[in-house]
């Protein structure tokens, strides 16, 4: 049930051009183009196939904050388009980063993993690009554009051969990694890193980080934590802070740290939080992922039965949590 096939039921208005919604939604209609508006925020003319259009499924939709999520995935749709003018313009770093917001939103956005394969691959970085690529086709099979893909497969293993040996070592280690082979790609990692004189700081730091990575993986977390330490020393990232906080014992100035990490991360983060008994900030970071994530799923009910501790915990009413909670819950039954 996607926009165009809501319910008559929840029709509030129709004009010749124009049907609004109980819920604030608008669409609006021209030849063969729609529109979608929430108060003040509208989406760009579309075709009525547009991949929005079936992203947007309307049951799907969060019931408890139905207006909130339309204009959310709204304005994500149009930092995607700002991103598509941009990559037009050759703006790439920019590009890269306003589809960064989407994929910040929602990491399997397949038209956003599509588009930045296409900048990457405008700055002749053709592995990542190919990687991207993949991704978006996984995410969604209707991006798949096999001359591209050809295109890609030949560009990455010509890239792939003019590697120096550590660049070989670390392209290596990330292939290992992504197939779930920590200890071969921890392997990489330390052979790559058999000179460290040869990188700048922020290479080093980011090559450290890989490392730290497979190691925490591989349930070694006492040598990852030296590894994330040396990262910091070479150039503090937000990547490093958030393991050194998560993985350390106890209470510590890390983990109260405000960071720029994942979405995911900032549940574990919360969870983390709660066990510290830190209840404020944990609070402050389950904020943050639910302004940032109204689809209901296992990490969404998640959230709310940590928001809902964390209330209680800080002696808060947590009835309208709770209400929320029960109605969510009911649509995953």
């Amino acid at each position: 049930m996607t926009l165009l096939n809501i319910p008559d039921e929840f029709i509030s208005s129709i004009e010749d051009d124009k049907i609004t919604y109980n819920f604030d939604l608008s669409i609006f209609m021209r030849d063969n183009e729609v529109k979608f508006g929430v108060e003040d925020i509208s989406t760009s003319w579309m075709s009525p196939d547009d991949n929005f259009i079936d992203r947007i499924q309307f049951n799907k939709l969060n019931p408890c904050f139905l207006k909130r999520h339309l204009a959310r995935e709204i304005e994500i749709r149009n930092t995607l388009d700002c991103a598509v003018k941009l990559l037009g313009s050759q703006k790439h770093p920019k590009a890269i980063e306003m589809l960064d917001r989407v994929l910040y939103y929602d990491p399997e956005y397949g038209e956003a993993l599509f588009f930045k394969s296409k900048a990457f691959f405008a700055q002749k970085h053709y592995v990542k690009s190919l990687r991207h690529y993949k991704k978006a086709i996984k995410a969604d099979n209707r991006l798949k554009d096999v001359d591209y893909h050809k295109l890609l497969l030949k560009k990455s293993s010509d890239e792939i051969d003019n590697f120096p040996k550590i660049k070989r070592n670390i392209y290596a280690g990330d292939e290992n990694f992504a197939k779930g082979d920590y200890d071969k790609a921890l392997k990489c990692y330390e052979k790559a890193l058999a000179n460290p004189t040869k990188f700048k700081n922020r290479i080093l730091s980011k090559l450290l980080n890989k490392k730290g990575t497979a190691l925490i993986r591989l349930n070694r977390i006492g040598e990852a934590l030296d590894v994330f330490n040396d990262s910091i020393n070479a150039k503090p990232t937000d990547y490093a802070y958030y393991f050194l906080g998560f993985y350390s014992p106890g209470p510590n100035d890390y983990i109260r740290m405000k960071l720029k990490i994942t979405k995911k991360q900032l549940l574990s983060k919360s969870k983390k939080l709660c066990n510290f008994g830190e209840f404020d900030l944990a609070s402050d970071c389950l904020d943050e992922f639910l302004d940032n994530h109204y689809r209901v799923d296992y990490d969404y009910l998640q959230a709310l039965n940590l928001k809902i501790a964390v209330l209680k915990n800080l002696g808060k009413d947590a009835d309208e949590f709770e209400s929320v909670l029960n109605i969510c819950s009911s649509m995953k039954d």
